[in-house]
């Protein structure tokens, strides 16, 4: 009996570090009200998952994302004002937990998680100027701040925990919060006018020094340094294809990566290069993705991102609109399209992380 105890126990510490370290993508379909594992590894997705538990159908899912330490997803209910929270430590090829929900008072769209992974930032995808901040551990609500004629309808949290940018797609503006992890409060500081450019996503690198305005109109793109509190609106990158939806950097800072998706040209990736703080210009590669998307643009969802290793960046939805099922694959060491997975849906948010101890 002792020796078959001391072989489960084994077995069982056997699974926890085939666990840990493990390289996990989760996307939502926001039209059958589920979500799906990418293993990158394999480039495989999972069945469907937690299809019927997060929300209302009606409500659609749409943003994603995962703590630092890849044990917890949270994906937004946009209907429902809701955000859900799911155990994904388990990995690729384990059940994920529900594990509770808050209400955040509006339609919840963009989110972003702190970088020590206690709050999670919430803003809205209809006409409210709130921002809400939500306790990750404790999964309720801390506060909804209303900013009047601060409206941000997608946001984005440097690594120093405090800068915070927002997009305003309304009156064409970014503008800077400062955050108290002390208390979970913001503080508006400043805006920048950004029109003709109309932002609805805003990304900050890795590193910290840059970040990128994505605008759903014309060609050009609003770019900031950032050092690390001061941000600076630096200039305006111009790319070949007009319109976008949403932006990543690579882990090194040194590549940004932009979706655009215009009526005439539809789902085009825009490879950027990026010298030093407020220094990014177009590289001049263009990645057709296929299928096609389509033309309008979801506020803040991040609908591309990069695996955990650096080598693939995956592109769901910019829009539900002319929505395809296909996950798109682009290898970045030759920037060309190379395969796709399929969600059971109309894939939105997508993120990725790397399962801690």
């Amino acid at each position: 009996m002792k020796k078959q105890i001391l072989l489960m126990c084994l077995m069982f510490g056997l699974v926890s570090l085939a666990v840990a370290g493990e390289q996990i993508g989760v996307f939502a379909n926001s039209n059958t009200n589920s979500i799906q594992f990418i293993d990158p590894a394999t480039q495989t997705v999972s069945a469907s998952l937690l299809k019927g538990s997060l929300g209302s159908y009606g409500g659609g899912l749409f943003d994603m994302v995962i703590t630092p330490n890849g044990k917890t997803a949270i994906v937004s209910n946009f209907g429902d004002s809701k955000i859900f929270f799911i155990d994904i430590s388990g990995g690729f090829d384990a059940t994920p937990t529900l594990l509770g929900q808050a209400r955040v008072g509006f339609f919840a769209e963009d989110m972003a998680i702190t970088p020590d992974g206690k709050y999670v930032l919430v803003t809205d995808g209809g006409f409210s100027a709130r921002i809400a901040v939500v306790d990750i551990d404790g999964m309720y609500l801390v506060n909804s701040q209303n900013f009047p004629n601060v409206y941000s309808n997608a946001l984005a949290i440097a690594p120093n925990g405090t800068t915070v940018l927002t997009a305003d797609y309304f009156q064409g503006k970014i503008n800077q919060f400062t955050f108290n992890p002390e208390d979970g409060t913001l503080a508006f500081v400043h805006a920048f006018y950004e029109l003709p450019t109309r932002p609805v996503n805003v990304e900050i690198s890795h590193d910290g020094k840059n970040a990128i305005g994505v605008s759903a109109t014309g060609y050009k793109h609003p770019v900031f340094s950032l050092c690390p509190t001061n941000v600076v609106f630096e200039e305006f990158v111009n790319l070949p294809h007009r319109s976008a939806q949403s932006c990543v950097f690579n882990s090194d800072g040194k590549k940004a990566y932009v979706l655009s998706n215009s009526w005439n040209s539809r789902a085009i990736i825009e490879v950027l290069d990026v010298t030093g703080p407020g220094q990014v210009t177009a590289s001049g590669v263009s990645i057709p993705v296929r299928p096609l998307r389509g033309t309008s643009q979801l506020f803040g969802v991040d609908s591309i991102a990069i695996d955990p290793a650096g080598e693939y960046l995956y592109v769901t939805n910019p829009t539900l609109s002319g929505g395809t099922q296909r996950i798109s694959i682009i290898d970045l060491t030759i920037n060309q399209q190379v395969n796709y997975v399929t969600g059971n849906g109309i894939p939105t948010g997508i993120a990725f992380a790397t399962i801690q101890d």
